[in-house]
């Protein structure tokens, strides 16, 4: 048996578009429980059920094997799916390979674990990835991934933002490739660089609308470590992301004319163990209106957030959030730009 399960207090309060105010507060609860069955040293397989449901649940309890995610986020609340069906081959302890449905994540080291291009299910949210993945993780450290992912016609399996479309038939398939390291080298404790290219995916002009495009996304990653007074450590991070070919800014309504942006980045600070099991980060990130892969930051805003972290043993963690989220530029028709204050406790046990 694996698994967990995450519950927590969550409030949002928003200044929208249109000039007008709301706020929620609602209580989540996700849950992940999973079991895997080890053949012998090379084989084995894993099934995991994974339901979302909130006390501001506007939608029936649901269960269903979705072929790609029903909501911009991942399910809805009240859903439930399978979210990882795969066999697994390690033919020597170097190599991995996993066929199937399964998670992938390729994050920014900190307190506040982030991404800007492939992070399956952050906080309460339930994503996947459909296809193959090889792993190689060599004594020098420096571990390739590779991942083959099938996209269904309806859509993604992970966040992928319009006008990103998958209904092309040469869109099937799209493919990511990185390389990390996290063996300490001198202050360094994360090096990694990764490429993601979506064929037939970008609809420049509108979804449906002219011609198709490839969309890229390339991301570096470095972290470095510093130790300070008693059991305290400073991690300075930071992460960058450019997409080469990106949609009008009419098509994503934050301009008449020319290319969005296609430039993401964020950079972290991190005070680890200030006592022992307690940690914190300040995160200061932004997506571009032309970055369109990340499930953490949304394109076209800027992000400040405050995140604390009490690791209380192996399988327990209770974290709390205050996040302020703003459009960095004006959405042509709107009143305003959109400006989100939220905040979140929530508590994690892995089974």
């Amino acid at each position: 048996m694996n698994g967990d399960v995450r519950t927590g207090f969550f409030s949002l309060h928003r200044d929208d578009r249109n000039g007008t105010e709301d706020a929620t507060d609602e209580l989540r609860l996700r849950v992940r429980p999973g079991v895997s069955a080890k053949f012998n040293e090379q084989w084995l397989a894993q099934v995991r059920f994974a339901g979302r449901y909130s006390t501001d649940d506007r939608n029936e309890l649901h269960f269903e094997i979705f072929n790609s995610i029903p909501a911009d986020d991942g399910l809805r609340r009240g859903d439930s799916t399978l979210d990882e069906v795969y066999v697994e081959y390690r033919p020597d302890p170097a190599w991995q390979v996993r066929l199937g449905r399964f998670q992938s994540k390729a994050e920014l080291a900190g307190v506040a674990k982030k991404s800007l291009d492939r992070n399956d299910s952050p906080n309460t949210d339930i994503t996947w990835t459909d296809g193959v993945q090889v792993k190689h993780t060599p004594v020098s450290g420096w571990v390739t991934t590779a991942i083959a992912q099938y996209n269904d016609s309806e859509g993604a399996t992970q966040v992928r933002r319009t006008p990103l479309d998958f209904r092309d038939d040469g869109s099937r398939v799209s493919y990511f490739v990185g390389l990390e390291n996290t063996q300490q080298a001198g202050p360094l404790v994360q090096r990694a660089v990764d490429v993601t290219w979506l064929p037939d995916a970008l609809h420049s002009g509108g979804v449906g609308v002219g011609p198709v495009d490839d969309y890229w996304g390339l991301v570096g990653r470095l972290a470095g470590q510093w130790p300070m007074r008693g059991s305290t450590k400073f991690m300075l991070a930071g992460e960058v992301g450019y997409a080469p070919n990106t949609p009008l800014r009419s098509v994503v309504r934050t301009g008449t004319s020319g290319d969005a942006d296609g430039l993401a980045a964020q950079i972290t600070f991190n005070f680890i163990d200030i006592v022992p099991k307690h940690s914190a980060g300040l995160v200061f990130g932004r997506a571009g209106d032309g970055w369109l892969l990340s499930p953490d930051f949304g394109p076209n805003a800027n992000l400040v957030e405050l995140r604390y972290k009490w690791a209380i043993d192996k399988k327990q963690a209770l974290e709390a959030r205050v996040r302020n989220r703003e459009d960095i530029h004006q959405r042509v028709g709107s009143l305003h730009k959109r400006e989100d204050v939220d905040f979140y406790v929530r508590y994690t046990f892995k089974i």
